[in-house]
């Protein structure tokens, strides 16, 4: 879901690290975008307070459940190796 930037309106994204997601795959690439800050092309990073309480709540939503995600897929990835 794409959310607009709060100064310039633009399309912003979650962030993304490559060291995270070398060190330890999709999972520790997920833990970082849940919890990560979003940028803005333009402007740069955007502090979560900056977006209008709506845009907040569905952000934490969504973090939440791409940890609940990273579980999962860690689970499965765990359980299908001791098979």
């Amino acid at each position: 879901m794409a959310y607009k930037c709060p100064r310039c309106g633009e399309p912003v994204q979650r962030g993304y690290s490559s060291s995270a997601q070398m060190t330890a795959g999709l999972v520790g690439a997920l833990f970082y975008a849940a919890f990560g800050s979003f940028q803005c092309k333009k402007c740069g990073k955007i502090a979560r307070n900056e977006f209008s309480p709506t845009d907040r709540t569905k952000m934490s939503i969504f973090s939440i459940l791409m940890v609940i995600g990273a579980v999962v897929l860690l689970v499965v990835v765990l359980w299908l190796v001791s098979k």
